[in-house]
């Protein structure tokens, strides 16, 4: 079978066999050739019609696909020398590259001469997972039709989040089944926050009518707890079933929030405002919406558990945006008569400049402010254009904490300094308020630092470039990279500055992310210290006792 070209003269042919061991004609001998076998990473057996697909490695990579036979082998032939990556796909496993130890690891290079045939690759896939289980509610009855979601755990902004997974709604029998999970730590949680649920009161009687009490069962975290900080970590293996994560709801007594909104002058009679409230969790996953009108912009929430909660209100008058922040502690017996500030979106003027050799070549194009915090639900970026000037002008920056990235950036180039009027900005937080009017300043330069070095006994090891440690909480200053097969890497794009160099053999990059990952390797990593350019090139070893 012939399939698309790698080039304007060469042609691929992946040849499928269909018999118990393919036979594929040798190429001519200016081509070459790439075999193997695709099996199941636990059983190791061949895995029959997976998608294999053949990528060269360039600025625009060309692919082939084949697909195994019965015995799970494929052929791609007729391949001029070159470098190459092989991605296997198939339902029911992860697509782990070839060379690759984990899915969020980057597919090894296939180093490929003249004429020559590689025939011995394997592809071990490795099964995906699931959580299944029954929600009972607290007299025993299933609960159906609510969501039940696979949450990963992590970190942002160097603080443990409960971030986005998988999910899946439970049947009218309360069953529940999320598949399709790579291996990985979860937390389980099923929300049926808002939702008014019946509960009937022994003592009721014609005479003694049902309390107009309403019940809800909120959110709860495996192994039942109401608290995301207690959720429990299920570690998955490679294709388990992890059964029976069953969940007890119990129906509590639900309580009111009432307040309004101090509205600054402008709002018309016809503006409506949109009210968010996020509970105060990890990953401030419940939301409840409701609108509020003139003349009083009163609101009033009902349904609520107590709990931790923020408060947002939102608008857009007259082509301006407002946006008020309030967090509140919701006691058993409610709260009344909550006051939220609305307060106006700035525009925030600023400038970019290019540094270093040849910079008077290069000029920024765009400025992007991206949203720092969790509590701007319709208004994560935004942009301005970069005037020839270098100037440029954000409109309708909203209060709140924002990151900024100005592109492109020169090639082998970084971000010099940021500052908005005397603050520094790139390495702390940018709050912006509805006084703010200092102007953001961005500087670029066109010679990052670059390193390159070897990793002893390392093909494949993660390399962590992180920042000492009064900059260890500035995320943009960590590089990686990964050790190729004769242990070789290369950093490039990096701050000047100061830093310590780690050689990790199977750590996720996620994991790097948590403050206290590096705290026990402080000794063990190597101080450097980067200028501009090219460095010394550094000889690391692999770090013992990291290995999962």
């Amino acid at each position: 079978m012939l399939f698309s070209c790698f080039s304007r003269s060469i042609w691929i042919s992946c040849c499928i066999a269909v018999l118990a061991e393919p036979q594929p004609q040798a190429p001519p001998e200016s081509s070459g050739g790439i075999a193997g076998i695709a099996v199941d990473a636990q059983t190791k057996a061949p895995i029959r019609r997976a998608i294999i697909t053949l990528s060269t490695v360039e600025s625009s990579p060309q692919d082939a696909v084949a697909w195994t036979d019965a015995n799970g082998r494929f052929w791609f032939s007729y391949l001029p020398p070159g470098r190459y990556q092989l991605r296997p796909r198939k339902d029911g496993y992860q697509g782990l590259a070839y060379g690759a130890k984990t899915a969020t690891r980057p597919a090894g290079t296939i180093q490929l001469a003249a004429g020559e045939t590689r025939a011995d690759l394997v592809l071990r896939l490795q099964r995906t997972s699931s959580i299944s289980g029954v929600v009972l509610g607290d007299d025993g009855e299933p609960v159906g039709y609510v969501l039940v979601a696979a949450l990963r755990l992590g970190f942002q902004r160097q603080k443990r989040k409960l971030l986005p997974g998988p999910s899946a709604n439970t049947d009218r029998d309360g069953r529940y089944r999320i598949s399709g999970l790579a291996p990985g730590p979860y937390a389980v949680m099923v929300s049926s926050s808002y939702r008014v649920v019946s509960k009937l009161s022994s003592n009721a009687s014609p005479k003694q009518p049902q309390s107009t009490q309403q019940y809800t069962f909120g959110t709860q975290y495996y192994p039942g707890t109401d608290q995301p900080e207690s959720a429990a970590a299920l570690e998955l293996s490679p294709g388990q079933d992890a059964a029976e994560i069953d969940f007890r709801l119990t129906a509590r007594p639900t309580v009111r929030l009432t307040g309004k909104l101090l509205v600054p002058p402008g709002f018309t009679t016809t503006d409506h405002v949109i009210i968010t409230v996020m509970n105060g969790g990890l990953g401030n996953w419940n939301q409840l919406v409701v609108e509020t009108r003139p003349p009083d912009f009163a609101f009033q929430l009902d349904n609520l558990l107590p709990g931790s909660y923020v408060v947002v209100a939102q608008a857009s008058v007259g082509g301006k945006q407002y946006r008020g922040v309030q967090p509140i502690k919701l006691e058993p017996q409610g709260l009344e008569d909550l006051v939220v500030t609305m307060d106006p979106a700035i525009d925030l003027m600023g400038s970019v400049s290019v540094e270093g050799p040849d910079a008077s070549k290069y000029v920024a194009d765009s400025v992007t402010l991206i949203s720092g915090d969790d509590f701007m639900p319709n208004s994560s970026q935004v942009r301005a254009k970069v005037n020839k000037d270098g100037t440029f002008k954000l409109t309708g920056v909203l209060p709140g904490i924002w990151d900024i990235d100005a592109r492109p950036l020169p090639p082998g180039g970084y971000i010099k300094s940021m500052s908005l009027g005397d603050h520094d900005v790139l390495t702390k937080d940018m709050v912006i308020r509805s006084s703010t009017t200092a102007t953001l300043k961005v500087v670029l330069s066109t010679q990052a630092a670059r390193l390159d070095g070897t990793v002893t006994q390392g093909p494949g090891a993660l390399v962590v470039l992180a920042p000492e440690a009064k900059l260890r909480h500035v995320q943009s200053f960590y590089r990686f990279a990964f050790a190729d097969e004769k242990g070789h890497f290369e950093i490039k794009g990096a701050t000047p500055g100061r830093y310590l160099l780690y050689a990790f053999e199977d750590v996720d990059q996620q994991s790097i992310q948590d403050p206290n990952f590096l705290r026990p390797f402080e000794s063990a990593g190597v101080p450097i210290t980067l200028s501009e350019g090219p460095n010394q090139t550094q000889k690391l070893s692999l770090l013992p006792g990291v290995k999962k």
